[in-house]
């Protein structure tokens, strides 16, 4: 039930699963209400996506990418690909990494927005070395917000307006449509190599 199809498919029945390897494993930024929702909706606790926190109300998922469509990566799928679960972040982080197409940044208003041009930006956050160079060029603390899956906004807390037009923009981001692909307003701050919320009061 986790098959999200990119292409609409003819055939009233689904195909068989084809076969699932760890080069196909990715990176899937959701909120927390995703997992939740499943569970209260009585989902099974084996076909519940596998998943890791990753800074307040997101989580990291996987997913096996395939040519037309995508397949969530629950635990006895990880196991059928022959992927040990406390791997699966690192394979996901990695396979990302090599097959992800150029980024791009654009600039308005003192902040900046990751384009990828496979609504890939949120899943940007797990590259620790994407930040690592982008940090270089900051003067204060680099701080991100990923209102839907296609979406990454970021700006220097080190100019307070920058800070407003990334609060303000990111609302009129995740105001723009609600659906399935929304995330989260909140402000994340990147220190030691990881993500924690933003509290500028």
């Amino acid at each position: 039930m986790f098959g999200f199809l990119k292409k609409a498919k003819s055939a009233n029945t689904a195909p068989a699963l084809p076969p699932l390897t760890a080069l196909q494993l990715r990176p899937r930024i959701k909120h927390v209400n995703y997992i939740k929702t499943l569970r209260e909706a009585g989902v099974p606790p084996d076909q519940i996506p596998d998943h890791a926190p990753l800074c307040g109300d997101l989580l990291v998922t996987y997913a096996f990418d395939l040519p037309d469509s995508f397949i969530m990566a629950t635990a006895p799928l990880l196991k059928s690909a022959g992927i040990a679960r406390e791997d699966a972040p690192r394979l996901a982080r990695e396979n990302l990494g090599s097959t992800l197409p150029r980024v791009s940044f654009q600039t308005s208003d003192g902040y900046g927005m990751a384009m990828t041009g496979g609504e890939l930006e949120a899943s940007l956050l797990v590259l620790n070395g994407l930040w690592k160079v982008v940090q270089e060029d900051i003067s204060g603390e680099l701080l991100v917000t990923v209102p839907r899956r296609n979406r990454l906004l970021m700006c220097d807390s080190a100019h307070g307006h920058a800070v407003d037009a990334l609060r303000a923009q990111t609302l009129k981001f995740s105001r723009e449509t609600q659906d399935q692909h929304c995330l989260s307003n909140q402000v994340m701050v990147r220190r030691d190599g990881s993500w924690s919320l933003f509290d500028a009061h």
